[in-house]
């Protein structure tokens, strides 16, 4: 069988902008759980830490983007929506 990789949430923490950070930035701790049923060396648990600021710098310019994130758990879309207004 493949190993199932579930993620969650664990916390989520907003930073109001500030003099270096002109806008409220993010940060969200997921964890993984990896398990495999046939193997008796799993579950294992990893967290992994993102920072989310509301723009990016675009790769190979000086232009900020927007971030993208779509690809990340509904909640912290909400959030995301809400603090960057």
């Amino acid at each position: 069988m493949a190993i199932i990789n579930t993620r969650t949430v664990q916390r989520i923490e907003v930073f109001a902008a500030d003099s270096v950070n002109q806008h409220p930035r993010m940060t969200v701790v997921y964890t993984h759980v990896f398990d495999d049923t046939e193997d008796a060396d799993l579950p294992v648990e990893t967290q992994k830490v993102k920072h989310l600021h509301k723009y990016i710098m675009e790769r190979g310019s000086e232009t900020e983007v927007l971030t993208d994130v779509s690809g990340e758990d509904p909640l912290v879309q909400t959030i995301a929506a809400a603090v960057w207004t």
